[in-house]
């Protein structure tokens, strides 16, 4: 395959770009290309028609992942220069990407396959909720349900992540407010666990700025403190401060930071102090003993707001899901290029290994979008197309 313009070509190029602009006669050849490939494309895609049709008939998927290996690399075998690959490679990828999306308009009628709008099924925001947050008064889960929900809202605590959801499934709450990824030490993988385990959604999301206190019962000093209790995140967040104290220090890891307040409250014990923020001690009648003391002043946690069902309005910007890939190579590739071709921004991508499956995985991606949109719903098809299990974890709005 000879994919350069020949010499005689290019010298005829040149010889008239004294009475034209050579960029322009440049761009005249290759419109004339394209006018050349735009009919053969089209038939392409007619004939990609026509493969849906008999994949119809008998029952097959859309994704054939042998069948493109072997697209693939017999046009590479085309070629003989072969510096030319990687774009040779990317153009029969985007065009074997486009032919997907036609397949899938075409069989998404179907019954028994997976798409997005069988997900679907918003319920109205309810009015006057029942809140659950994770942690005790004076907790950052709490400021985030207060900062989404107002001061007046109807809030209750919960003790452990899994025990806020248990709430949501036994109708004691409508929505529950936990902490999801913090700029510092990233996702909280506890709460992305059970976001799959329960297959319950987001709805919405806040950011609270974290500003750690170490603090103690009255009277005490730093000199004093032995042992220091907070939530593994209040730990590794403030782990530079920690190293000041020296090696004598035992760190122990407690539910949340606010209930580490008040379990230093109620030992009353000069030796113990906490992690948490400010607002705990007043709650608990502590002294502080150090301020600001996370690693970093930028320090943010990012909440979400949980519901048993989906909630989705013509504002929401952002999707989140789940997704596993059959444990081929170029799976992970296939699939990222759905939202490239489409053109959504992919906001985030994570994986997590798979329970009982040794070095496979589950995606967790956040990308732009709404889903009440067609066009963001046939490229959400798109990808569920080429997944293994796909679970949509909510359409909300980005934090303002």
């Amino acid at each position: 395959m000879d994919t350069k313009i020949d010499n005689q070509k290019l010298n005829e190029l040149n010889n008239t770009c004294s009475q034209k602009n050579r960029l322009d006669i440049l761009r005249e050849e290759i419109d004339k290309i394209d006018k050349e490939l735009l009919p053969l494309f089209l038939k392409r895609m007619d004939l990609c028609s026509s493969v849906a049709d008999y994949k119809r008939s008998v029952g097959k998927p859309v994704l054939d992942s042998e069948r493109e290996k072997q697209v693939l690399k017999s046009k590479m075998d085309l070629l003989t220069d072969k510096s030319r690959e990687n774009e040779v490679y990317e153009f029969f990828t985007a065009i074997m990407s486009i032919s997907r999306d036609r397949q899938t308009r075409e069989l998404s009628r179907d019954k028994g396959r997976k798409r997005i709008e069988d997900m679907l099924n918003p319920k109205p925001h309810i009015q006057n909720p029942r809140i659950v947050f994770y942690g005790v008064k004076g907790s950052y889960s709490e400021e985030a349900a207060i900062k989404y929900f107002g001061a007046e809202s109807n809030r209750t605590n919960a003790d452990s992540f899994e025990a806020a959801f248990l709430s949501l499934k036994n109708n004691k709450s409508d929505y529950a407010v936990l902490p999801i990824e913090n700029s510092n030490t990233g996702t909280i993988v506890d709460v992305m666990d059970l976001l799959e385990k329960y297959g319950y959604f987001i709805i919405g999301e806040v950011d609270i700025p974290i500003r750690h206190c170490l603090m103690g019962v009255k009277g005490s000093k730093v000199s004093d403190i032995k042992y220091i209790y907070s939530h593994e995140q209040g730990i590794m967040q403030s782990s530079g401060f920690l190293k000041t104290l020296g090696n004598d220090i035992i760190c122990r890891e407690y539910y949340s930071t606010a209930k580490s307040a008040e379990k230093v409250a109620n030992d009353n014990n000069p030796v113990q102090a906490a992690i948490a923020g400010k607002q705990n001690a007043e709650i608990y009648g502590l002294d502080i003993l150090a301020e600001d003391i996370n690693n970093s002043d930028k320090n943010t946690t990012r909440f979400i707001v949980v519901s048993v069902n989906s909630e989705i309005d013509v504002m929401c910007n952002k999707i989140s899901a789940a997704f596993t890939l059959p444990h081929e190579s170029g799976e992970l590739h296939r699939v990222l290029a759905c939202f490239a071709h489409g053109d959504l921004n992919l906001l985030k991508l994570e994986s997590r290994p798979l329970d009982n499956k040794n070095f496979e995985y589950m995606f967790f991606v956040d990308y732009t979008g709404n889903l009440l949109d067609e066009k963001v719903r046939q490229i959400t098809n798109n990808v569920i197309e080429g997944t293994g299990e796909f679970k949509l974890l909510g359409n909300y709005k980005i934090k303002e």
